[in-house]
């Protein structure tokens, strides 16, 4: 079992500014993806989908990329909060667990053995309050010795996502959720640009041929990106989008 969180590798140099990419970043392939988180990156907190937030997604579709709405929020919940902000290709829930894609299609889900051991496990121990989707299980970070004490000897990983703690199957990640989404969507090695804000967006970050967070984003994921926005939540969003994203696409005119 890992209970270590997410962290940056200390020999990745990135870009401290929001006007600055890493050298690296100019050399990436033509991106066929546009994936971002939601809580605090496209959504902000209490609020609902923006103008900002909808351009983005609208924008990013017209140039062609493929959008996925990536997520650690319970897959249900997922589907009906991304309608709200226009069609997606693919939605990944869970911290990875769900995914479905396209769009659509039934939802493929990992880890439901272990999760249902899980759940046998927290019938043993009552006080230790949690929230269940498919199959990510978590609690809010006070709650960490009681889980960890919870999950001894199962196959999964605990990752943290600012205020909480989630466990999940052994190897799921938001990045292997978005290969999935790929591959069902017929773009099996992709390269894709990422946004995202909190730890559990690291895997994924790291993954992408082009990474960004917004203004508000943890300071070790702003450490470990491509582009650091100016702006916060959605407006930060579609700054990455109208900015790195749309560098990477090559000379033809693209128009909000």
């Amino acid at each position: 079992m890992d209970i270590t969180p997410s962290v940056t590798h200390p020999n990745q140099p990135r870009a401290p500014h929001s006007d600055s990419l890493k050298p690296d970043a100019t050399r990436v392939p033509p991106l066929v993806a546009f994936a971002t988180d939601l809580d605090r990156t496209l959504l902000r907190p209490g609020g609902g989908p923006t103008v900002a937030a909808q351009r983005a997604i609208r924008t990013a579709r017209r140039w062609g990329l493929r959008t996925i709405l990536v997520s650690g929020r319970e897959y249900a919940e997922l589907r009906r909060l991304g309608r709200e902000f226009g069609p997606w290709d693919a939605l990944v829930a869970e911290d990875g667990a769900v995914v479905e894609a396209p769009v659509g299609t039934p939802a493929r889900v990992v880890g439901r053995r272990t999760a249902a051991e899980m759940r046998r496990r927290l019938a043993r121990h009552p006080r230790l309050h949690g929230a269940w989707g498919e199959v990510v299980f978590s609690v809010p970070r006070g709650h960490r010795r009681r889980l960890v004490r919870m999950v001894a000897g199962l196959p999964v990983h605990v990752t943290a996502n600012v205020d909480r703690l989630m466990v999940l199957p052994a190897g799921v990640t938001k990045l292997t959720g978005i290969r999935t989404a790929l591959r069902c969507l017929g773009l099996p090695r992709g390269p894709f640009a990422a946004i995202g804000d909190a730890e559990n967006d690291l895997e994924l970050l790291r993954g992408a041929a082009l990474s960004g967070t917004v203004a508000n984003g943890r300071p070790e994921v702003r450490r470990a990106v491509d582009y650091v926005a100016s702006q916060p939540f959605d407006r930060g969003v579609w700054e990455f989008v109208d900015g790195p994203v749309r560098a990477r696409l090559g000379p033809p005119s693209r128009t909000a």
